[in-house]
């Protein structure tokens, strides 16, 4: 991860270099802030995934005596970072002060109202407003001094959450290379400036505030509860730094969609939709295997427990299950004693569509997190477990069932952070002749057809053949074969082996492998491009729907899907531009879209509030939602937003 410091000669820049001695600072002579041409040009040249301001005039009589230069390197500096760090899509890290706070009660909460006490915190305070335009921006507000106390005296009235610059550096440095975002306030325990210096210096004498001249806030202690959850054993959000299959530390970040909430932790009211919390949502290039993967990884328990997507309710998926078990059948089942697991299974569809496909009495058993979702498949006749899937559990499942024949994981392999533990579970519960067969979207679809609204926290990587097959041979097992089926909008099924099976592997793994090296899909100079590409996208989809929407039409979404609240949220678009969106999933209707707190509707709407356009924001399933829209009467014109903007 590339970080420049701005301000990286003075005490925590210094400091912060002792903890990551390759951050890149630049001296005041090298890149002058007041410029901002040539912030952005130091920016170009390195690239960096992440920029710290803290660059500032802090010295009390430069801030009294030259007010505009204070003006200068605090605030229109800060503004001109800012402005950089907008134009690249760069997470900002600034670092403000704990005087933000009026300091006369102290435990002051990130969100508590502020109120500057001097100059100096006003000017920290202008800073703050332009960080704030930043998409993946953290404010951290603190207060620190230099690694010893070298005064005789200290207040023994005055209360803060100060502490030494080694103390506090690399809680700041910490939450830089965090998932959090907005305004952090870090320090330690609340104590007097006396006993602050007493830790290192035994000499000090103290002094209370009256007895003195200086103009000081009484309490600017700060409530730390938000960076002590974050510190806590299981935070929701976690860096991302080793490539999940080839561990290395190689990873170069070209998608940065700015801050996004989760895309199917819908909310009550559209107020609590708005105000969601969100995370930074960048896609990262493995430069030593070629897996693109997301910098950030929420906590599984967050986003699957409870799931309010359904597998039953999508006619195209059903289609594409019974075609599946079709060819699956055809080829691998042994009806003396197959045994079947679906991993993610859902509501059980998939497994349903195979036992009315098979001619005997079929074994299977659906292993899915979602409770809610088991609990329907149970209804419906498929067993099921309630679990994630990995070593431990498949240990549980071969020694409580048979061993597999088959097992099936469609669209959750993209989603699993340790893909090993993953795969190792199929080896532990498959036969030495069984098969896993995965499917998932494909990068080269993924990139060609311009798939950027894909991204959303449940996809941790965006797959590619070559680091699975190198993955597979590293863990014991044999990729076979690769196919390309058609459903969402592009996606590969990769059947896998047992390394001692008999099965031959097929040459469309090699087809597979040579297509992504000559397609330059091994080199991050390809998506790089494609991200640039992906800006004007963006920015085409907001302009686009805004003119219309200033034209006098009305707007309605189709899909209440994880795909259209990424394009929806990285685009700016709420509810000033679409009026509502349809869904036919029980568990949706009647709730609010996180980010853009649009609400979310029963298809009927359409004939009590017709639009004049309906945006397909499931747009894989285009073609089946228009015809559904045209059967329930509606009139008007299609908007397909991907891969490129479409009226029909």
């Amino acid at each position: 991860m590339k970080i420049i410091v701005f301000g990286g000669n003075g005490t925590l820049g210094k400091e912060l270099q002792k903890i990551n001695p390759a951050l890149i600072c630049p001296t005041s002579e090298e890149v002058n802030i007041h410029d901002e041409f040539r912030i952005n040009h130091f920016i170009e040249t390195h690239h960096p995934d992440i920029v710290i301001n803290a660059a500032a005039i802090i010295d009390n009589r430069v801030l009294e005596n030259q007010p505009a230069k204070s003006i200068q390197t605090n605030i229109i500096g800060a503004a001109n970072i800012a402005n950089v760090c907008i134009e690249h899509n760069i997470r900002l890290v600034y670092i403000s002060t704990d005087y933000i706070y009026k300091g006369d009660r102290g435990n002051y909460l990130e969100s508590d109202e502020i109120l500057p006490f001097n100059f100096y915190a006003w000017t920290k305070l202008g800073g703050e407003c332009s960080a704030h335009g930043v998409k993946n921006y953290l404010i951290i507000r603190c207060s620190f001094g230099k690694s010893d106390f070298s005064y005789p005296q200290a207040f023994i009235d005055k209360w803060s959450s100060k502490d030494y610059v080694d103390i506090i550096a690399p809680m700041i440095y910490e939450a830089t290379v965090s998932p959090l975002t907005g305004v952090l306030n870090i320090g330690t325990d609340r104590k007097t400036l006396f006993n602050y210096a007493k830790q290192r210096n035994e000499n000090v004498k103290g002094v209370k505030l009256a007895d003195t001249n200086f103009f000081t806030p009484y309490d600017t202690s700060l409530n730390l509860q938000r960076w002590f959850n974050y510190k806590a054993s299981n935070p929701i959000a976690k860096p991302h730094t080793h490539c999940r299959a080839c561990g290395s530390e190689s990873m170069v970040k070209y998608l940065d969609l700015g801050l996004m909430p989760l895309a199917n932790n819908l909310e009550q009211t559209s107020l609590r939709a708005k105000e969601v919390e969100r995370f930074p949502l960048q896609v990262m290039f493995c430069k030593d295997c070629g897996l693109s993967q997301l910098s950030v990884i929420i906590d599984p328990e967050k986003m699957y427990s409870y799931y309010t997507y359904r597998s039953g309710i999508n006619s195209g998926y059903i289609t594409h299950c019974k075609e599946m078990a079709r060819q699956l059948l055809g080829r691998y089942q042994k009806p003396e004693s197959f045994f079947h697991i679906d991993i993610a299974g859902n509501d059980g569809t998939l497994l349903k569509c195979f036992k009315q496909i098979a001619s005997y009495d079929y074994s299977c058993l659906n292993v899915d997190p979602a409770s809610n979702l088991a609990a329907i498949a149970e209804h419906d006749g498929i067993p099921s477990l309630v679990d994630f899937w990995g070593l431990d559990t498949a240990s549980t499942i071969s020694i409580t069932y048979n061993e597999a024949d088959l097992i099936t994981a469609t669209n959750v392999f993209a989603h699993v952070d340790n893909i090993t533990d993953f795969l190792m579970g199929a080896i532990m519960a498959l036969r030495d002749e069984g098969v896993l067969v995965i499917e998932c979207p494909y990068i080269i679809d993924f990139i060609e057809n311009f798939e950027f609204d894909t991204v959303y926290f449940e996809h941790l990587s965006y797959m590619s053949v070559l680091p699975i097959k190198n993955l597979c041979d590293k863990v014991g097992l044999k990729l076979i074969s690769v196919e390309r089926q058609t459903i969402h909008g592009g996606t590969i099924r990769m059947t896998i082996t047992p390394k001692v099976s008999t099965h031959n592997t097929e040459k469309s793994v090699e087809e597979f492998c040579n297509k992504e090296l000559s397609g330059g899909y091994n080199l991050i100079s390809t998506y790089q491009q494609w991200s640039t590409d992906v800006k004007t996208a963006i920015q085409t989809f907001h302009n686009s729907l805004l003119d219309m929407k200033k034209s006098g039409y009305k707007i309605a979404g189709y899909g209440a899907s994880a795909k259209g609240n990424t394009l929806l949220n990285s685009a700016g678009i709420n509810t000033d531009i679409v009026d509502y969106i349809i869904d036919s999933t029980p568990e949706k209707i009647g709730k609010f879209s996180p980010g853009t707190g649009i609400p979310i509707k029963h298809p009927q709407e359409l004939l009590k509030a017709e639009p004049d356009f309906l945006l397909i924001l499931a747009w894989n399933f285009k073609d089946t939602l228009m015809d559904n829209a045209r059967k329930l009467g509606f009139k008007g014109k299609f908007i397909i937003p991907i891969p490129t903007f479409e009226i029909i």
